[in-house]
């Protein structure tokens, strides 16, 4: 059953390439009616028009129905043509109303073992983590293979015939970006996840001619995790793989100050 739905956008990934969208960004947020989050997928993002193209952390109205061909609870369509941009939830008064809507009990895993644990009783495939630790930033170069079926993909997918439908070239990135971190848990012995969200894509985009980009990529990453903040991964799994998460998107408010009452 389709119904209209207030949604605020806080996770968009990188876009890729496919078969029968053309191109797709896999987009998650939270419901205004429960707080809950929910994945909207999929959604041609850079095909949509100016009036429907919402950032992070904006409010928008949509019809969306349960999507019958995927299993995972949290996963919904989108009626393109219903979206309709809200006000933006800004990050002042060190993100309080961020983290009204998003850290909430039903959202918020204590470790990735937790969230692990969610999937296996519930198929639970969405949810926040807090990090105990970042241990490294990662960047590695993807294979000769893996590079050159992507291309191919692409090319087969760019050079098909679509009317009224103009496409646009996406650039494919050349390198896999990935998060090694502990959780705040006993039984974590660290995780290693890819990062996919698209902002780590359009900053390797911005510095990749420089000669210090990894350095610039790696100044952002310690500007997430400064001892100051406070460290959540949006953490999401794949329809054909399940138990694997992969980081799409930081959640990093300031921590805020603890006062004694004596």
């Amino acid at each position: 059953m389709n119904k209209e739905k207030d949604i605020l956008i806080c996770v968009k990934t990188y876009p890729e390439y496919s078969a029968k969208y053309t191109e797709t960004v896999c987009t998650a947020g939270i419901l205004k009616d429960t707080k809950r989050l929910i994945r909207l997928y999929p959604i041609t993002y850079r095909y949509l028009g100016g009036d429907m193209k919402f950032e992070k952390y904006q409010w928008i109205t949509a019809i969306i129905e349960k999507n019958p061909k995927d299993s995972r609870p949290e996963s919904y369509k989108v009626r393109l043509d219903s979206i309709r941009l809200g006000p933006s939830v800004d990050a002042s008064g060190n993100w309080k109303e961020r983290k009204y809507w998003v850290l909430t009990e039903q959202n918020v895993f204590n470790s990735l073992e937790d969230l692990l644990a969610a999937q296996n009783m519930h198929g639970t495939s969405l949810g926040l983590i807090r990090i105990k630790e970042m241990i490294k930033f990662e960047i590695a170069e993807k294979s000769k293979q893996e590079i050159e079926e992507a291309e191919s993909k692409k090319k087969k997918i760019m050079d098909q015939l679509a009317m009224f439908e103009v496409k646009k070239d996406l650039e494919l990135l050349p390198f896999r970006f990935s998060l090694h971190f502990s959780c705040n848990d006993s039984k974590c012995r660290s995780h290693r996840s890819s990062i996919l969200d698209w902002e780590f894509g359009e900053l390797f985009r911005k510095v990749k001619g420089r000669q210090n980009w990894r350095e610039l990529i790696q100044r952002k990453v310690d500007q997430i995790v400064a001892s100051n903040r406070d460290i959540y991964l949006f953490m999401g799994n794949m329809v054909g793989h399940p138990r694997a998460f992969s980081v799409l998107g930081f959640f990093w408010p300031k921590k805020e100050r603890q006062y004694k009452l004596f």
